[in-house]
């Protein structure tokens, strides 16, 4: 870590009161019997053993997790290496397999073109064009700007492929800025995010213009890192094994976006074919090109781009270590990079300024803020025996402000000591694996699977992919007496920790979503909305206007689905804001929610450690991936003629009572009914999502509830475009959400906020029914005109009528 992003770290002396307050949280919890915390990016001069250790052999750092040394002073990876040199070297192709392996697919596929390379304008990329066209080898390229794109770089691109003559094609992402935040929140680095990016289009336009491969610029050491590395730990070395294992996993991650015909193109790392030096490279290079120039305008570990920088100030301050540690020591293992050269790149300093204004562009909060220090803490700890090591978060962050909980936990045996002291070099190597190696390979080798998306998903990301914070609820609740945010705070940990549809990630590439588990995003999502001397009369007005920016702030692509504001009215007895997105739960995982959330609380109040009911996996419950089903963007409307969502309906329903209570169904079908009579007699569909609906027996939270259509049987339904409606019914609220023996009761304004429609709403109607003091009550929402129109046609009045003639004895709402 270069001096300038030292400056992101605390001095010695506050490192060490902080760590220390947190490691006497721990050990004051029954969950464990020792402890030490690491506060990344704070090592302390003072302490001989946080002083770095570093592998003769290659130069690689004993903060990078998963490391040992022999008592030679040889890393691991090296070891590994040696014992494996033959074995790992076959992987590596001559030179002169390449060309043909290009054109034989090229001519497999008719396909005029042989390859489509990935330039970027870099030294590496230009350096693999001039020589692909050497190989006679019809070449187009491709350029992905990712916003932070050298301007020396790109007009490389436009000089080099000039020159040559070569069909060049750039691509950029209007989203790119979130999917450099989810890359960050995930592995600390942009250049994940980006990758995936470059290579999710690049796919499509080869298989679009028939190319059957891609070439990539990888080095052997990015190469190592991210293809291999993840085999080779596994004890895979064959070489037929991995070149199946990453077939069927580019296949597999093609299948889960949809994008089929995708699957069918290889990517082809040029360097998995030359052995060239970073020094031939840049020798060809001076030899070979007047036009090409060395870009100054990046970051120090690139040649083409600025953000990078972005990943290594992120990656050291949380994580400890630099993210180009790995590759860039891996070329000093196969031999293109000595060890000098490899420390120079790695400890050029970060121009931390411009690394800061890149974050506010981004939105990622800056690894400097003091009251994020919990993002660079990982808490080691020995588990007590006989006590659930997964409530120990929990417990600590009832004690401890949420800037200080450790946002990794890892038990260990024992926390090695030297004379008195932790053995920070020791403790470090007791870490598993590195965060990279418990998953497979991404950048176009085995990424990790995301699943499908259920038809209730795809449908709510259809109307909604603009802006999905329309899709959450909100729901008040009362509370019996005064709850603290710390003990509400614990017992949320807990419930997020339980419920994996809660840690839930959602990702959209080429138009189309994927879900996948992740872990706790960030700080536990429990705020306090302080309600102390304000009127009574006036909270609706107030929860109202704290359930809209809660809402605003729900990420369901970044994990925080949930957000919880503790109601704080002095004396008074407390309540609940809960606001829950509904790409992550149904009417009746709100049921489910609420009662672990009220056990919860009971236990954290009692000070004991939580344990909650056994809960289904959602991911487990979702069906075989249907790759027509994922198919289409989610943006797109399924018909154009179809009126647009309108998000600007009118603030408040109109609303009638019937003197009875009818299932869905029935309601919906008068619904429609009457619709269609007021259209003229063209038959109107409506969509029907009935929340009462028992979707299924166990204790699995998720969204799995799914909506049906009530189809038109009157005449006429295909004269003219159907007005798209919905009518959604909830019954008996406090019934639904409420389990006997709650802590919770529904607060007064609770009905009107939680029926609410959530989403973008039809330019026809949105119905909503609930059943209040034995009566279903229905609102109807539409913009004008079409307000005006019910209002006076008399339909409200109509359907209440219907509903109570054709009232079933007995019937359930």
């Amino acid at each position: 870590m270069g001096s300038d992003t030292r400056d992101s770290a605390l001095d010695a002396e506050r490192a060490r009161m902080v760590t220390r307050q947190v490691e006497e949280a721990v050990r004051e919890q029954p969950h464990a019997t020792d402890c030490a915390v690491v506060l990344h990016g704070a090592e302390d001069p003072d302490d001989p053993a946080s002083a770095e250790r570093r592998c003769v052999s290659c130069g690689i750092g004993d903060a990078f997790p998963g490391l040992t040394f022999d008592a030679g002073g040889v890393c691991s990876l090296c070891a590994r290496l040696n014992a494996h040199r033959e074995e790992i070297q076959a992987y590596f192709r001559q030179p002169e397999e390449l060309a043909p392996r290009l054109r034989g697919a090229a001519r497999a596929r008719g396909s005029e073109v042989d390859c489509l390379l990935l330039f970027s304008g870099g030294k590496d990329s230009t350096y693999v064009l001039y020589r692909l066209v050497e190989l006679g080898l019809r070449v187009m390229t491709f350029t992905f700007d990712n916003g932070f794109i050298s301007g020396t770089a790109l007009r490389n691109v436009e000089d080099v492929t000039s020159e040559l003559g070569i069909e060049h094609v750039t691509a950029t992402r209007a989203d790119q800025r979130k999917v450099f935040f989810r890359s960050l929140q995930e592995h600390k680095s942009v250049c994940n995010g980006c990758f995936r990016s470059l290579l999710d289009l690049s796919t499509t336009l080869a298989h679009e213009r028939g190319i059957p491969s891609i070439v990539t610029g990888l080095s052997r050491g990015q190469i190592m890192d991210e293809r291999l590395s993840w085999f080779h730990e596994h004890g895979i070395y064959d070489v037929e094994e991995i070149e199946e294992k990453l077939r069927v996993g580019r296949s597999v991650y093609h299948h889960a976006s949809g994008d089929l015909g995708a699957a069918t193109v290889d990517v082809v790392d040029f360097f998995r074919y030359s052995e060239v030096t970073k020094e031939g490279i840049r020798a060809y290079l001076r030899q070979r090109s007047s036009l090409w120039a060395q870009p100054t305008d990046t970051g120090f570990c690139s040649s083409n781009c600025m953000i990078n920088d972005v990943g290594v100030y992120v990656h050291s301050a949380e994580r400890g270590y630099h993210n180009y540690e790995a590759p860039t020591r891996w070329e000093v293992r196969l031999g293109h990079l000595d060890m000098a050269e490899a420390d120079e790149e790695l400890r050029v300093p970060v121009d931390t300024a411009r690394v800061r204004r890149m974050l506010a562009r981004i939105g990622y909060p800056d690894p400097a803020d003091q009251r994020r220090l919990g993002a660079r803490m990982t808490a080691y700890y020995v588990p007590a025996p006989g006590t659930a090591a997964q409530g120990l978060p929990g417990a600590v962050a009832g004690v401890l402000p949420e800037s200080l909980l450790p946002a990794t936990w890892v038990p260990v045996p024992r926390i090695p000591r030297t004379a008195g002291r932790v053995d920070r070099r020791a403790l470090l190597a007791l870490h598993p694996v590195r965060p990279s190696a418990s998953r497979a390979p991404e950048a176009g080798g085995v990424p990790p699977v995301d699943g499908p998306l259920l038809a209730v998903q795809q449908r709510l990301l259809r109307k909604n992919a603009e802006d999905l914070k329309d899709c959450a609820r909100a729901l008040p609740l009362a509370a019996p007496g005064v709850l603290d945010a710390a003990t509400v705070r614990r017992a949320v940990l807990r419930l997020l920790q339980h419920h994996d549809a809660l840690r839930l990630r959602f990702a959209e590439s080429d138009g189309r979503w994927s879900q996948r588990k992740g872990g706790i995003a960030g700080s536990v999502p429990v705020g306090v909305l302080d309600l102390t001397g304000r009127d009574p009369a006036d909270e609706a007005r107030l929860l109202r206007r704290a359930a809209d920016r809660m809402r605003v702030g729900t990420d369901p692509a970044g994990g925080r689905p949930l957000h919880i504001a503790v109601l704080d009215r002095g004396p008074r007895p407390s309540g609940l804001l809960v606001v829950l997105h509904e790409l992550v739960a149904d009417t009746r995982s709100w049921r489910l929610l609420l009662e672990d959330l009220s056990d919860a609380v009971r236990q954290v109040q009692k000070g004991g450690a939580v344990a909650l009911p056994p809960a289904g996996s959602f991911l487990d419950r979702l069906p075989p991936h249907d790759p027509a089903a994922a198919s289409g963007r989610p943006g797109a409307a399924a018909d154009p003629e179809r009126p647009r969502n309108s998000r600007e309906p009118a603030d408040e329903p109109l609303r009638v009572h019937c003197a009875a209570t009818v299932p869905a169904r029935a309601a919906a079908t008068a619904i429609e009914q009457e619709l269609t009579r007021l259209f003229d007699g063209v038959g109107q569909s409506l969509e029907l999502l009935d929340h009462t609906a028992r979707s299924s027996t166990d204790r699995t939270v998720g969204p799995l509830t799914d909506s049906e259509t009530v189809p038109s049987p009157s005449p006429g339904a295909g004269d003219r475009p159907q007005a798209p409606h919905r009518y959604e019914h909830f019954g008996s609220l406090s019934a639904e959400l409420l389990a006997p023996g709650s802590l919770w009761a529904l607060a007064p304004e609770a009905e009107d906020t939680f029926t609410r429609p959530a989403g973008a709403r039809p330019d026809g109607v949105v119905v909503t029914g609930s059943v209040r003091n034995g009566r279903l009550v229905l609102d109807w929402w539409a913009a004008e005109p079409l307000r005006a129109r019910l209002l006076t046609s008399g339909v409200l009045e109509r359907v209440a009528a219907r509903l109570t003639a054709e009232r079933t004895p007995g019937a359930e709402a």
